[in-house]
């Protein structure tokens, strides 16, 4: 029985890979995954922001996958966010992590596509997470936290993700998940995805803008998950991010795009 439910679970990853955009592809933020999932693969599909702060969509396909060497330690990529579990422990989990953080370029927003290309990063970190497990393995709590930092391209900054999760059965198989989370921005961090220059400001006409270091966002999350068989599922939700301080004041977002994003989509997976 257990084992079935590890399978039936396996697509409660879909939506994690519907969030490739350089803003909201922070998926260790975003991500539902419970980690007593089996070994995985699967491809989200889904509609998000065209940059962090824009008000235009886009739509994109990324894969997702894990893999167990373990009781519970793993090696898990979301998008383009990966972590390993290296505690061989129920309830806790930690250890490195990395994400590809994209740039901001070619953009729809024609007064923001004049702004200074951003180039794509290489972020380094860890994560550290606990978590509560009922008789069911579907029924769980958990908190958890990431540092990722710059190492390479534009972004010579950090962020600080902190979260909570829910998870809770529908059904004999099927799963509900609820999320919300905030994240924090270092001041080179936020001076990299949000400061307009004096020369971004003479190419596109937005005011100088400074951008200090504070909570970037905030976020709230659903997903629901049905199992087709043992091995096959589908799954789809949505997730709501709202921008705050400097984040939001910056007019790349307040003149140009919404402090409110939203992304949505559905995933289909196959356990293994």
């Amino acid at each position: 029985m257990y084992r079935s439910l590890q399978r039936s679970c396996a697509a409660l990853a879909v939506c994690l890979s519907i969030c490739t955009s350089p803003a909201l592809a922070e998926t260790e933020f975003l991500s539902l995954t419970p980690t007593y999932l089996p070994s995985y693969f699967g491809l989200g599909f889904g509609s998000y922001p065209d940059y962090l702060g824009s008000d235009n969509s886009s739509f994109g396909v990324a894969p997702f996958g894990r893999y167990s060497f373990g009781e519970q330690r793993y090696i898990a990529l979301e998008a383009n966010f990966a972590r390993i579990n290296l505690i061989e422990d129920r309830n806790w989990r930690a250890g490195p992590a990395g994400m590809y953080r994209f740039g901001r370029d070619d953009v729809d927003d024609p007064v923001v596509d004049r702004l200074p290309e951003i180039d794509g990063s290489i972020d380094l970190g860890g994560f550290v997470s606990y978590q509560i497990v009922g008789d069911d393995p579907r029924d769980r709590w958990s908190i958890g936290s990431s540092f990722i930092h710059g190492v390479s391209g534009d972004n010579d900054g950090y962020t600080i993700a902190v979260s909570a999760r829910r998870w809770m059965p529908i059904g004999q198989f099927s799963a509900l998940g609820f999320y919300a989370g905030a994240s924090y921005g270092s001041s080179d961090y936020m001076d990299t995805y949000f400061s307009v220059g004096s020369q971004g400001s003479a190419d596109s006409g937005l005011p100088v803008f400074q951008a200090g270091s504070g909570i970037r966002d905030v976020r709230l999350s659903v997903v629901y998950i049905q199992p087709l068989s043992r091995e096959w599922q589908i799954g789809g939700g949505f997730l709501v991010s709202r921008l705050l301080n400097d984040a939001a004041d910056s007019p790349i977002v307040s003149e140009r795009g919404d402090r409110n994003q939203i992304v949505f989509g559905f995933g289909i997976s196959r356990a293994f």
